[in-house]
């Protein structure tokens, strides 16, 4: 590893603005920008050409934009038509956004387990779960590392499935070279505060058929239904039927700048965590999670496996937090356990998840973006020594 060592501590914020390469120069020249738009963008202008760029990005023909990633996967769903009755499996290893988005439409989410090595969805664990009512799965791409999507997809045909993928921590992730919407019916993404493209809170949603696409500006845009849209089942309605999901356009140019230059930004950020990681995984009692051989992964946090009886994760963590290093331990509320699942909307799973019940006790996570300073890894490398050596 190389780097000019440095002692400057920085915010989570300033990590995110360093990486995002948002200066005051690029801030003045998105606000100048967005003025030139009306507030509240219908069609054209800033939201056409981030729904163009961002459908390249994720590999799709179209995309919506919306305002946060919730949204995107609320919108998913419905374009599926998904309603009372059905059923969608996600992870238990997954952020409770998921099954909120089935729950609003009245559908079931049901839980599987996920794989030790990167803690994608088990597959084989969500053959267990699915039923005559499953019509779907959301998959998630956790902390960057992209799930089995070519697997995935031969499941999802040969039973009737479509798949979803929440890709809010895994922007630029590929499968075998190639962007997740060339396996997923939808890819849904999170453009919200400390991703790693960001808008401050936004999302997107792609889909590569028309009636898809149309079926969520239906549902949630607001004055672009009938003029935008590319079928004719829906021309007789004159407006949106559901929720105004339309995003501020000075978050779409703020996501946009950053799209534009992302390609380089991630690969000096994969090159520096990667040279980390191959550091790291020789410190005694440290194990790391594998992406799998075809996936090429992104780095939005890097979680790091403490060996199971070792050192307790939130002294650990403490200890390092002590050195200046960005490391958190606070163990992940699995989606099945959330109040707002259980408690509100009743979902109740009847099932143990032991590969994702584990790994969430002794597990940290690395802010990644502290790694694209110079000289930050080698300072983080040191304190995890020092601390594992006790």
């Amino acid at each position: 590893m190389t780097g000019i060592a440095t002692r400057e501590t920085l915010s989570a914020e300033e990590l995110q603005r360093r990486f995002y390469g948002l200066d005051k120069s690029a801030l003045e020249r998105i606000v100048e920008d967005v003025m030139t738009e009306e507030f509240s963008v219908v069609d054209g202008g800033i939201l056409e050409n981030f729904e163009e760029a961002a459908a390249g990005f994720l590999g799709s023909r179209h995309s919506v934009a919306v305002s946060n990633g919730t949204a995107a996967l609320h919108l998913a769903l419905f374009a599926m038509d998904l309603g009372p009755g059905d059923e969608v499996i996600i992870p238990s290893y997954a952020y409770y956004a998921a099954p909120l988005a089935v729950c609003l439409l009245g559908a079931t989410p049901v839980f599987c387990d996920v794989r030790a090595d990167d803690l994608t969805i088990d597959l084989e664990d969500a053959e267990r779960v699915r039923t005559a009512r499953t019509r779907a799965m959301i998959v998630h791409q956790p902390h960057g590392y992209p799930a089995d999507a070519e697997s995935l997809r031969a499941y999802a045909d040969a039973n009737d499935l479509k798949i979803i993928a929440d890709a809010a921590q895994a922007h630029g992730a590929t499968w075998q070279g190639q962007p997740l919407g060339h396996f997923y019916d939808y890819v849904c993404s999170s453009f919200g505060k400390g991703k790693l493209i960001s808008g401050g809170e936004l999302g997107v949603v792609t889909a590569s058929e028309d009636r898809c696409r149309d079926r969520m500006l239906l549902y949630g845009h607001v004055n672009r239904v009938p003029s935008a849209l590319l079928t004719d089942e829906y021309r007789h309605i004159d407006n949106a039927i559901g929720v105004k999901y339309r995003p501020h356009p000075f978050a779409l140019a703020l996501a946009l700048e950053q799209m534009q230059s992302y390609e380089q930004r991630l690969a000096r950020l994969v090159a520096g965590v990667e040279d980390f990681e191959r550091e790291l995984e020789n410190v005694p009692g440290v194990s790391l999670f594998r992406a799998q051989a075809d996936a090429g992964r992104v780095y939005w946090r890097f979680p790091v496996k403490l060996d199971e009886g070792g050192l307790d994760p939130a002294e650990v963590a403490r200890r390092l937090q002590e050195r200046g290093c960005p490391v958190t331990s606070n163990p992940r509320i699995l989606a099945h356990r959330h109040n707002v699942v259980t408690g509100y909307y009743g979902v109740e799973t009847n099932r143990e998840f032991p590969v994702a019940e584990q790994l969430v006790q002794n597990m940290l996570h690395i802010d990644a973006y502290a790694l694209y300073q110079d000289g930050a890894a080698e300072r983080i490398l040191q304190a995890f020594k020092d601390v594992m050596a006790g």
